[in-house]
Protein backbone atom coordinates (compact mmCIF):
# COMPACT_ATOMS: atom_id res chain seq x y z
CA UNK A 1 0.00 0.00 0.00
CA UNK A 2 1.41 3.41 -1.01
CA UNK A 3 0.95 6.10 1.65
CA UNK A 4 -1.40 8.96 0.59
CA UNK A 5 1.31 11.60 1.12
CA UNK A 6 3.65 9.78 -1.26
CA UNK A 7 0.87 9.56 -3.86
CA UNK A 8 0.21 13.30 -3.50
CA UNK A 9 3.92 14.08 -3.94
CA UNK A 10 4.12 11.84 -7.02
CA UNK A 11 1.08 13.57 -8.55
CA UNK A 12 2.57 16.99 -7.82
CA UNK A 13 5.90 16.01 -9.42
CA UNK A 14 4.09 14.69 -12.49
CA UNK A 15 2.08 17.90 -12.81
CA UNK A 16 5.22 20.02 -12.55
CA UNK A 17 7.19 17.99 -15.09
CA UNK A 18 4.46 17.06 -17.56
CA UNK A 19 4.10 19.68 -20.25
CA UNK A 20 5.44 22.49 -18.12
CA UNK A 21 3.31 24.84 -20.17
CA UNK A 22 4.36 27.16 -22.82
CA UNK A 23 6.85 29.91 -23.14
CA UNK A 24 8.80 31.47 -20.32
CA UNK A 25 8.01 35.16 -19.63
CA UNK A 26 10.63 37.79 -20.45
CA UNK A 27 12.69 39.16 -17.56
CA UNK A 28 14.85 42.26 -18.04
CA UNK A 29 17.59 42.31 -15.44
CA UNK A 30 21.17 43.39 -14.81
CA UNK A 31 23.97 40.95 -14.03
CA UNK A 32 26.30 41.51 -11.12
CA UNK A 33 28.98 42.25 -13.73
CA UNK A 34 26.85 45.23 -14.89
CA UNK A 35 25.43 43.89 -18.16
CA UNK A 36 21.76 44.45 -19.00
CA UNK A 37 20.24 41.17 -20.09
CA UNK A 38 16.91 39.84 -21.28
CA UNK A 39 16.05 36.34 -20.16
CA UNK A 40 15.54 33.82 -21.50
CA UNK A 41 18.41 34.37 -23.95
CA UNK A 42 17.10 33.65 -27.44
CA UNK A 43 18.72 30.74 -29.27
CA UNK A 44 20.25 29.20 -26.15
CA UNK A 45 19.23 26.43 -23.78
CA UNK A 46 19.42 27.63 -20.20
CA UNK A 47 18.62 26.70 -16.63
CA UNK A 48 16.96 29.65 -14.87
CA UNK A 49 16.81 29.63 -11.09
CA UNK A 50 14.31 32.23 -9.90
CA UNK A 51 14.43 33.36 -6.25
CA UNK A 52 12.05 35.71 -4.44
CA UNK A 53 13.59 35.66 -0.96
CA UNK A 54 17.16 35.85 0.38
CA UNK A 55 16.54 32.74 2.48
CA UNK A 56 16.28 30.69 -0.73
CA UNK A 57 20.00 31.14 -1.48
CA UNK A 58 20.95 27.65 -0.30
CA UNK A 59 18.41 26.22 -2.76
CA UNK A 60 19.85 28.37 -5.59
CA UNK A 61 23.37 27.20 -4.68
CA UNK A 62 22.19 23.57 -4.79
CA UNK A 63 20.79 24.11 -8.29
CA UNK A 64 24.07 25.70 -9.42
CA UNK A 65 25.88 22.55 -8.26
CA UNK A 66 23.16 20.45 -9.98
CA UNK A 67 23.78 22.39 -13.21
CA UNK A 68 27.56 21.87 -12.95
CA UNK A 69 27.14 18.12 -12.41
CA UNK A 70 24.32 17.40 -14.88
CA UNK A 71 23.82 20.12 -17.50
CA UNK A 72 26.95 22.25 -17.94
CA UNK A 73 28.51 19.78 -20.40
CA UNK A 74 25.37 19.97 -22.59
CA UNK A 75 26.06 23.66 -23.42
CA UNK A 76 23.14 24.67 -21.21
CA UNK A 77 23.70 28.12 -19.69
CA UNK A 78 22.92 28.90 -16.06
CA UNK A 79 21.33 32.06 -14.67
CA UNK A 80 20.28 32.81 -11.12
CA UNK A 81 17.66 35.57 -11.00
CA UNK A 82 16.84 37.28 -7.70
CA UNK A 83 13.40 38.86 -8.22
CA UNK A 84 13.04 41.99 -6.07
CA UNK A 85 9.97 44.21 -5.73
CA UNK A 86 9.89 47.68 -7.30
CA UNK A 87 9.79 49.11 -3.77
CA UNK A 88 13.47 48.19 -3.28
CA UNK A 89 14.73 49.78 -6.51
CA UNK A 90 15.90 52.82 -4.51
CA UNK A 91 18.32 50.51 -2.64
CA UNK A 92 19.42 48.53 -5.70
CA UNK A 93 23.01 49.83 -5.58
CA UNK A 94 23.38 48.78 -1.97
CA UNK A 95 21.63 45.41 -2.53
CA UNK A 96 23.64 44.59 -5.66
CA UNK A 97 26.86 45.68 -3.95
CA UNK A 98 26.13 43.27 -1.11
CA UNK A 99 25.46 40.49 -3.59
CA UNK A 100 28.67 41.27 -5.51
CA UNK A 101 30.70 40.95 -2.33
CA UNK A 102 29.00 37.68 -1.34
CA UNK A 103 28.93 35.95 -4.75
CA UNK A 104 32.12 34.55 -6.30
CA UNK A 105 33.35 36.81 -9.13
CA UNK A 106 33.14 33.98 -11.69
CA UNK A 107 29.36 33.83 -11.09
CA UNK A 108 28.74 37.59 -11.55
CA UNK A 109 27.85 37.32 -15.28
CA UNK A 110 25.27 34.63 -14.41
CA UNK A 111 23.46 36.30 -11.50
CA UNK A 112 20.98 38.82 -12.91
CA UNK A 113 18.85 40.91 -10.56
CA UNK A 114 15.35 42.01 -11.53
CA UNK A 115 13.72 45.00 -9.82
CA UNK A 116 10.08 45.56 -10.65
CA UNK A 117 6.50 44.38 -10.28
CA UNK A 118 6.22 40.74 -9.21
CA UNK A 119 2.53 39.80 -9.32
CA UNK A 120 2.48 38.87 -13.03
CA UNK A 121 5.57 36.69 -12.53
CA UNK A 122 3.97 34.98 -9.52
CA UNK A 123 1.02 34.07 -11.75
CA UNK A 124 3.03 33.14 -14.87
CA UNK A 125 5.48 30.97 -12.91
CA UNK A 126 2.78 29.47 -10.70
CA UNK A 127 4.54 30.68 -7.54
CA UNK A 128 2.81 29.32 -4.46
CA UNK A 129 5.62 29.60 -1.92
CA UNK A 130 8.05 32.54 -2.23
CA UNK A 131 10.50 30.85 0.15
CA UNK A 132 11.33 28.32 -2.60
CA UNK A 133 13.32 28.83 -5.79
CA UNK A 134 11.54 28.10 -9.06
CA UNK A 135 13.70 26.37 -11.63
CA UNK A 136 13.06 26.28 -15.36
CA UNK A 137 14.93 24.51 -18.13
CA UNK A 138 14.32 26.73 -21.15
CA UNK A 139 14.82 25.69 -24.78
CA UNK A 140 16.31 27.88 -27.53
CA UNK A 141 12.87 29.25 -28.51
CA UNK A 142 11.98 30.21 -24.95
CA UNK A 143 9.84 27.12 -24.38
CA UNK A 144 9.76 25.58 -20.91
CA UNK A 145 11.22 22.06 -21.19
CA UNK A 146 11.15 21.13 -17.51
CA UNK A 147 10.54 22.79 -14.15
CA UNK A 148 10.90 22.24 -10.42
CA UNK A 149 10.89 24.16 -7.15
CA UNK A 150 12.81 23.99 -3.90
CA UNK A 151 15.97 21.90 -3.60
CA UNK A 152 16.86 19.49 -6.42
CA UNK A 153 15.44 16.01 -5.89
CA UNK A 154 17.12 12.72 -6.81
CA UNK A 155 14.79 12.29 -9.81
CA UNK A 156 15.55 15.75 -11.22
CA UNK A 157 18.79 14.71 -12.94
CA UNK A 158 16.94 12.21 -15.11
CA UNK A 159 14.02 14.56 -15.74
CA UNK A 160 16.12 17.57 -16.72
CA UNK A 161 18.70 15.69 -18.78
CA UNK A 162 15.87 13.73 -20.41
CA UNK A 163 14.07 16.96 -21.33
CA UNK A 164 17.09 17.98 -23.46
CA UNK A 165 16.73 14.94 -25.71
CA UNK A 166 14.59 15.36 -28.84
Amino acid sequence: MIPPLLIALMIQAAMISANPSGTFPTIKAQTLSGKNIELPVSGKTQLLVIAFERQAQSQADAWYKFWQQNLQSSSTSFYEVPMISTFWRWASGWIDGGMRSGVPVEKHPFVATYYGPLNDYFRQMNVKDKSKVYVFLIGPSGQILCRASGFPAAADAGRFVGALKP
